[in-house]
C-alpha cells in the first residue's frame, strides 16, 4: 500500500459488536487497500445506508435479527441496485446459502471461521477492481451504443453475441431478437452466400476483410454496407469470435449512381450532339433540294412524284430524329407561363380513357389546391403521355395505370440525396403501372438516347430522352424505380410558381401582319459546306432572292464591304474554322447593324442565346428545311423592317 492510495470506504452492517472489533482490526492489516468503515447494527440501517450507494464496498451479515442479509441483498436489488459491491459475511459456511447469495448477485461469500486479514483484503479489493471492470465495460458499451455504424460479433458457429444501437438502428432488429441467430441467415441476401463464405475464410487466413456487402432489414429493404470483419483472438492466441463493422453507404452509393448517370448523360448529350450536326448537314441538302427537284422536274409523271415524295418524307423522318437528338443534347426550349398542371393531367386522362385498351385502368388523384408551375403545356403534356404510353406497353396483359400529383417540399437535407434537386416545393407527378417491370441495369440507361427494351422497329429509343430534357428545362429533374413482375413508377419533380413570375406567355408575331418579301432582297449565305450553300443558293433564288454565298468568315466580310454593306440578309452557320459564324455576326453587327442575320447551327451547345446576344435577329436548327428557310429568312427582313422601338 503506498501513501497516494485513495481510501476506499467500506460499510459493514453487522449486529455483533465483537465482530465488528474484529473486521475493523483485520482491515486495519490490509497490505494493498486502505478502508475508512462505517459501522450499523440493524437490517433497516444497512438497507437505508447501502441505497445511499455512498460506499465502495458492502459487508453484510447474514443474521440480522429482522431479517437475513440475502433479504437486504434481494430488497436492494428490488429497489434498483447499488453500484457497490456487497459481500456476506456468515458464522458457518453453508453451500446452499452461498449458492443463493451468488444468485442474488452478491460479489463474494465469506464464512467468519474462515475469514482472515488476506482473505478479507482481497475479497474487497477483487469485488471493488470487478465492479470499475464492469463499469468501464459498460461505458464502453454505451460509447458503442452511440457510434452510428453497426458493430456486432458472432462466434465461430455463426451465431451473434454482441449487437449494438447502431446495429438496431440500420437493421430494424432489437438485441433481444437477434443475438443467438446466424448471421448469415437474416442480415445478408441469400444470393451473396459464397461471398460471405468468402469473406469468413479471408478473416480466418488474414485476420481482416473489408468490402461492400448488401445487409436485409426487419422491413425486408436493402441497405448497402461499408463492411470490416476482424478476428477476435483469445489469450493463447486461439480464434475466438469475428467481430464485424459496417458503415451504412447506401445514400452514399446512390448518390454516386447518380452522379456517374448525369456524367454520362452529359457526355452521351456531346456526342450524339456533334454526330446530329453532322446529320443535319448531310440532310439539308436533300430536305432543300426536293423542293428544287420539282420546280425542274415533270412532277406530273407519276413516278417522279411518288419517288421525290420518298425522299422527302424519309429526310423528315431524318430530321425529327436530329431534332430529337439535339432536344436532349442542348435542351429544349419554349413558352415559360404559369400552368395548372391539374388541367394538363386531365387532358391526359382523356386521350388515355379514349386510346388505351380496356384492360388497362386508368386511376387519377389530382389536389383541387395543386400548386401551378412555369413551363410550356405543349412539352409537359409530351412528357405526361410518353410516360403513360410505356406504361401502357409495360402492360400487355392488362393492368392499372396511376397517374397521381401533389406538392412536395425538399428540405436542404432532402436536396442533397438528389443532385439535380434544389430545395424548395415542387409539384411531384407519379406515372405508376403494374407491368412487367426492369432490372436494375436497364432502369439505370432508359433516358439515354436510342435506349429502348421495345421490339426493332416499335420505337426509337428517343421518348424518355426527349421527356428527360423537357424536364431538366424545366428546371426539374426525374427519377424512375422499377421491380421486375411488381411495375415501374416514374417521378416528375417540377419547381412551383412563384407569386410574382409571369402567367402570360410572352408576345409573338401574329398571324395579322403576314411577312412577305419586297422580291429580289440580296442574301448572302456563309457556310463552310460547298453542298449546303449550293443547295440554300437554289431554294432561295426560285423564292426571288438574289442570293451570294461565301465559304468563311473573312471571305463573308470581304463580300459585304467590296458592296459597302448594300446586302439585305445573312445567313451564317455558327460553326466553321478559324472565325467562327458568332465573330462574324459580332463583326457584320458593329459594322452594319441594319443587316439582318439569319444564325444556323445544328451543335447542341446551347449557343443559341449567345448568337442572339451577338446581334443575331433569329436562330434556326439543322436540318433545316425549304420552308423552314424562307420563313426565318422572312422574320429576320420583317423584324429589320419595323420601326425601332
Amino acid at each position: 500500500m503506498t501513501a497516494a492510495t485513495t481510501p476506499l470506504d467500506v460499510l459493514l452492517v453487522e449486529d455483533d459488536e465483537d465482530d465488528y472489533v474484529i473486521t475493523r482490526a483485520l482491515l486495519d492489516k490490509a497490505q494493498t487497500i486502505e478502508c475508512d468503515l462505517d459501522w450499523v447494527t440493524t437490517y433497516e440501517e444497512g438497507r437505508d445506508a447501502i441505497l445511499t450507494d455512498a460506499y465502495d464496498a458492502c459487508l453484510v451479515d447474514y443474521r440480522l435479527g429482522s431479517g437475513s442479509g440475502l433479504d437486504l441483498l434481494e430488497e436492494v436489488n428490488a429497489r434498483g441496485g447499488v453500484d457497490a459491491p456487497i459481500i456476506l459475511l456468515t458464522g458457518q459456511g453453508d453451500l446452499e446459502v452461498d449458492l443463493s447469495a451468488m444468485a442474488a448477485g452478491a460479489a463474494d461469500y465469506l464464512s467468519k471461521d474462515e475469514i482472515d486479514a488476506p482473505l478479507l483484503e482481497r475479497s474487497i479489493r477483487y469485488a471493488v477492481e470487478r465492479k470499475h471492470a464492469e463499469q468501464r465495460i459498460r461505458e464502453q458499451a454505451q460509447l458503442l451504443d452511440e457510434a452510428r455504424d453497426a458493430i456486432l460479433a458472432y462466434d465461430l458457429d455463426g451465431e451473434i453475441v454482441y449487437w449494438n444501437k447502431g446495429a438496431e438502428r440500420l437493421t430494424g432488429w432489437s438485441e433481444d431478437e437477434i443475438l443467438g441467430e446466424r448471421t448469415h441467415s437474416c442480415l445478408y441476401d441469400p444470393d451473396q452466400e459464397d461471398k460471405l463464405q468468402q469473406c469468413h475464410e479471408t478473416m480466418m487466413e488474414e485476420g481482416e476483410w473489408v468490402g461492400e456487402l448488401r445487409m436485409r432489414t426487419a422491413a425486408d429493404e436493402e441497405r448497402v454496407v461499408e463492411s470490416r470483419w476482424t478476428l477476435v483472438r483469445d489469450t493463447a492466441g486461439g480464434a475466438k469470435q469475428g467481430l464485424v463493422i459496417n458503415t451504412d453507404i447506401t445514400e452514399r452509393k446512390r448518390l454516386e449512381s447518380q452522379f456517374l448517370r448525369s456524367q454520362r448523360m452529359e457526355s452521351i448529350g456531346r456526342l450524339v450532339g456533334g454526330i446530329a450536326h453532322d446529320l443535319g448537314n448531310l440532310l439539308m441538302p436533300i430536305t432543300l433540294g426536293v423542293k428544287v427537284l420539282r420546280r425542274r422536274l415533270n412532277t406530273s409523271d407519276e413516278k417522279t412524284e411518288r419517288t421525290l415524295s420518298m425522299i422527302q418524307q424519309s429526310a423528315s423522318r431524318g430530321a425529327d430524329m436530329v431534332e430529337q437528338v439535339l432536344a436532349f443534347a442542348r435542351g429544349v426550349e419554349g413558352e415559360r407561363v404559369a400552368l395548372d398542371l391539374g388541367a394538363i393531367v386531365a387532358e391526359v386522362e382523356n386521350i388515355t380513357d379514349e386510346t388505351f385498351p380496356d384492360d388497362v385502368g386508368v386511376e387519377v388523384h389530382v389536389p383541387e389546391d395543386l400548386r401551378p408551375v412555369v413551363g410550356d403545356a405543349t412539352q409537359i403534356q409530351q412528357v405526361l403521355m410518353n410516360l403513360c404510353v410505356n406504361a401502357r406497353d409495360a402492360m400487355p396483359d392488362g393492368g392499372t395505370l396511376t397517374i397521381e400529383a401533389r406538392t412536395v417540399t425538399f428540405s436542404p437535407a432532402e436536396a442533397e440525396r438528389n443532385i439535380d434537386a434544389e430545395p424548395g416545393d415542387y409539384v411531384q407527378v407519379r406515372v405508376q403501372d403494374t407491368g412487367t417491370g426492369m432490372p436494375d441495369e436497364v432502369a439505370d440507361k432508359i433516358f439515354e438516347p436510342f435506349f429502348s427494351t421495345k421490339e426493332e422497329g416499335e420505337g426509337t429509343g428517343l421518348g424518355l430522352s426527349t421527356a428527360y430534357s423537357i424536364v431538366k428545362s424545366h428546371d426539374g429533374f426525374i427519377d424512375v424505380e422499377s421491380e421486375e413482375g411488381v411495375g415501374t413508377v416514374f417521378r416528375v419533380h417540377l419547381p412551383v410558381a412563384e407569386e410574382d413570375e409571369a402567367s402570360e406567355a410572352p408576345d409573338r408575331p401574329t398571324d395579322a401582319a403576314p411577312m412577305e418579301t419586297r422580291g429580289g432582297e440580296c442574301v448572302l449565305v456563309v457556310d463552310d459546306e460547298e453542298f449546303i450553300r449550293e443547295t440554300a443558293q437554289q431554294t432561295l433564288e426560285n423564292e426571288g432572292y438574289t442570293v451570294g454565298t461565301a465559304a468563311s468568315a473573312s471571305e463573308a466580310l470581304e463580300w459585304v464591304e467590296a458592296r459597302d454593306g448594300a446586302v439585305d440578309a445573312v445567313i451564317t452557320d455558327l460553326r466553321m474554322p478559324e472565325m467562327d459564324g458568332l465573330a462574324l455576326i459580332r463583326a457584320l453587327h458593329a459594322q452594319y447593324p441594319a443587316v439582318p442575320i439569319v444564325a444556323v447551327s445544328g451543335l447542341a451547345d446551347g449557343r443559341t442565346e449567345e448568337a442572339m446576344n451577338a446581334g443575331a435577329h433569329t436562330f434556326l436548327a439543322k436540318p433545316i428545311t425549304a420552308e423552314k428557310l424562307q420563313e426565318a429568312l422572312r422574320e429576320a427582313l420583317h423584324s429589320a423592317d419595323s420601326p425601332a422601338a
